[in-house]
C-alpha cells in the first residue's frame, strides 16, 4: 500500500487526476501492481524498487515510465491486448478455467463495462460465474472480437481483485471457424449449437415419411446403421427413478417414436460429433468444458427426445457438460416466463431426473434472464446441477445508467432503436409489436426509465436493437452511440456497478434460496 499511496502522491504533485482501483493492488516478486484509471482510460501500474530485477515483468509494454520517492520506479502500461495475455501469464487467477459440473451463472457484457458489477454479484453469494460469455452472432453484432471479450473480463477480475475462478463461454458455436477463433482466444466452455441440422419439421411427418428420411441419415458419421439403432432402442424399457424413490417413469420408444428423434436430432449430433472432435484435436488431451444447444426449435424438447440425445452422445462417447433444451412455455428476451408454472414444473422435474440418470450434466436455461417467476423452480429441483445464461439484461441496466444521467441521449437511443426493430427482432421470438410502445416524446425525462426499461415493450425494443445502437456511425465514421454510452458509464462507474450487481442478485437469490 506504502508504494501505491507513493504513486497517487507524486502524480498528485503533477496535477495528473487519477484513480486508483484499491481492489486490485497486487504484490507479486516485490513489485506492486494495480489497475488506474486516467480520464477515461484504465491502465495498469506496477510499481517496483530501483534494485528489483525487471525480467519478471519484462513481458508488459510501458507507455510510459518513472522514479518516485525513496528510490521507486513506476510503470504504466495501456489495458491492450498484447498486456492483457501477459496479465493471465503473471496472474493465473486472471485467466479463465474449467467448471465441469459446478453449477454457474453466465453474466454476458456486451459493452465490455459489466463485468465487475457481476463480479460483486456472483461473490456476494458464492456462486461460480461464468464472465466471458458471448455467442458469435453477439460478437458480430457489436463488432468485437473473442479476444475482445476475453480481455475486457481479464482486466476487469484484476480490477475486483476477485481470485475465486471463473469460466469463459464461446456460445453458440456453428461452424469449425467458430471453434477454432474461440479456442484461439482461450475459451474454455464451448457451447455447440447445431440447430441448422435439427429438423424441426420432424414432428408433421407422417410413418412412411418418417421411414424414408430415417434411411437417410449420415449413418456413417454416426458410426452405425439404421437397423443398429432400431435394434438398440426400439421397446427397450428407461427407468428413471428419484432420488427418493417416490418418482418413477418407464420410457419405451415405439417405432414412430424412435424414428421421429431419430429424424429430428441425429444430423445435429453428427454435426455436434465433428465439431467436439475438432475441440479434442485442439486441445490435445487438455480438458474443456462442452455444452449442446437444442434449444431453438419450434416445439419443446419431449422426454423421449431427451433421453434419444442422452443415450446417442453416451453411445458415441460425447461427454457433455450442460444440455439446453427447448422447454415448455416461452422464454422470450428481457421479459418473465409466459407459460403454465405448473406445467413448467412438472416437466422440468422430468428433465432433471433424466440428466441425473444418464448424465449427469447440467441442464442450461438459455435466454434465461428476468425468468423471475421460474427461479424458485430451477432452485428447488436442480440448485446443484443448473447454468443459467444472461446477457442482453445487463445492457439494459446500463441504459438505465443512461436514462438517469442524460435523458436527451437515452431519447435518441430509443428513437434509433424503434427504427430498426423490425430487422432486428428478425432472429427472435416476441410479443412486442411497435404499436405497444409509449411515444417518447410525450413521455417526461422523470419517466423515460420506468416507462422504457420497467415495461415488457419497451425491454424488448431496446434488448434486440443492441447491435444497431452500438455499431452505428455517423457519415464521418464516428461512433454514433456507443462512446457516448461509454463515457457516462464510466462518469458513474460506482452507480453503474452497483445497479448491475443489485439485478444481477435478485437472479442469483431467487434460485439458491428457493
Amino acid at each position: 500500500m506504502k508504494a501505491m499511496q507513493a504513486f497517487k502522491e507524486y502524480f498528485n504533485r503533477l496535477g495528473r487526476s487519477i484513480k486508483i482501483y484499491e481492489s486490485s493492488v497486487t504484490e507479486k516478486d516485490n513489485a506492486v501492481f494495480f489497475l488506474i484509471r486516467e480520464e477515461y482510460d484504465k491502465k495498469l501500474v506496477i510499481v517496483y524498487p530501483s534494485s528489483s530485477n525487471e525480467e519478471v515483468f519484462k513481458g508488459l509494454v510501458a507507455e510510459e515510465k518513472g522514479t518516485l520517492d525513496n528510490n521507486l520506479n513506476y510503470k504504466i502500461c495501456p489495458c491492450n491486448d498484447r498486456n492483457a495475455a501477459e496479465l493471465r501469464r503473471l496472474f493465473p487467477f486472471t485467466k479463465p478455467r474449467v467448471m465441469g459440473l459446478t453449477p454457474a451463472i453466465g453474466m454476458g457484457d456486451r459493452i465490455g463495462l459489466s463485468t465487475p458489477g457481476h463480479i460483486r454479484a456472483a461473490r456476494k453469494f458464492g456462486v461460480f460465474p461464468v464472465l466471458a460469455q458471448q455467442s458469435i452472432r453477439e460478437m458480430k453484432r457489436t463488432l468485437r472480437s473473442p479476444e475482445d471479450v476475453m480481455n475486457d473480463v481479464s482486466w476487469a477480475v484484476f480490477q475486483e481483485g476477485y481470485r475465486d475462478g471463473f469460466a469463459a463461454d464461446a456460445d453458440h458455436l456453428k461452424t469449425e471457424e467458430d471453434v477454432e477463433v474461440s479456442f484461439k482466444a482461450g475459451f474454455t466452455m464451448y457451447t455447440i449449437d447445431p440447430s441448422d441440422y435439427v429438423d424441426d419439421e420432424a414432428d408433421k411427418y407422417d410413418l412412411e415419411e418418417l421411414r424414408r428420411r430415417f434411411d437417410d441419415l449420415p449413418w456413417r458419421e454416426l458410426e452405425c446403421s439404421g437397423k443398429d439403432l432400431l435394434n438398440m432402442y426400439l421397446g427397450r424399457e428407461f427407468m428413471i427413478e428419484s432420488e427418493d424413490g417416490k418418482h418413477v417413469l418407464k420410457l419405451v420408444f415405439s417405432e414412430e417414436d424412435l424414428l421421429r428423434a431419430a429424424v429430428k436430432y441425429s444430423s445435429a449430433i453428427a454435426h455436434t460429433l465433428r465439431l467436439k472432435r475438432l475441440l479434442d484435436d485442439l486441445f490435445s488431451g487438455k480438458q474443456y468444458d462442452l455444452e449442446v444447444s437444442v434449444d431453438e426449435t419450434d416445439t419443446p424438447t419431449r422426454l423421449l427426445e431427451h433421453l434419444f440425445i442422452s443415450l446417442e452422445f453416451k453411445r458415441l462417447n460425447v461427454r457433455i457438460q450442460g444440455l439446453a433444451l427447448r422447454f415448455v412455455g416461452r422464454f422470450e428476451k428481457a421479459v418473465d416466463y409466459i407459460g403454465d408454472l405448473e406445467e413448467f414444473e412438472e416437466t422440468f422435474k422430468q428433465h432433471v431426473l433424466m440428466a441425473r440418470k444418464f448424465g449427469p450434466y447440467k441442464l442450461s436455461i438459455h435466454s434465461g434472464s428476468d425468468k423471475f417467476s421460474i427461479y424458485p423452480i430451477l432452485g428447488k429441483y436442480a440448485r446443484e446441477m443448473i447454468h443459467l445464461k444472461t446477457s442482453g439484461t445487463s445492457y439494459l441496466e446500463s441504459l438505465r445508467i443512461i436514462a438517469r444521467h442524460d435523458p436527451q441521449l437515452f431519447r435518441e437511443i430509443v428513437h434509433y432503436s424503434i427504427k430498426h426493430f423490425e430487422e432486428d427482432r428478425k432472429t427472435y421470438h416476441l410479443s412486442t409489436n411497435l404499436s405497444d410502445i409509449p411515444l417518447i416524446d410525450e413521455i417526461p425525462d422523470e419517466d423515460l426509465e420506468k416507462t422504457y426499461l420497467d415495461n415488457n415493450y419497451g425491454r424488448q425494443v431496446l434488448h434486440v436493437t443492441y447491435g444497431s445502437i452500438l455499431t452505428a456511425k455517423t457519415e464521418d465514421g464516428r461512433w454514433l452511440f456507443r462512446d457516448r454510452i461509454k463515457k457516462i458509464l464510466i462518469d458513474n462507474e460506482e452507480e453503474y456497478y452497483q445497479t448491475i450487481s443489485k439485478h444481477m442478485e435478485r437472479h442469483i437469490r431467487l434460485i439458491i434460496q428457493a
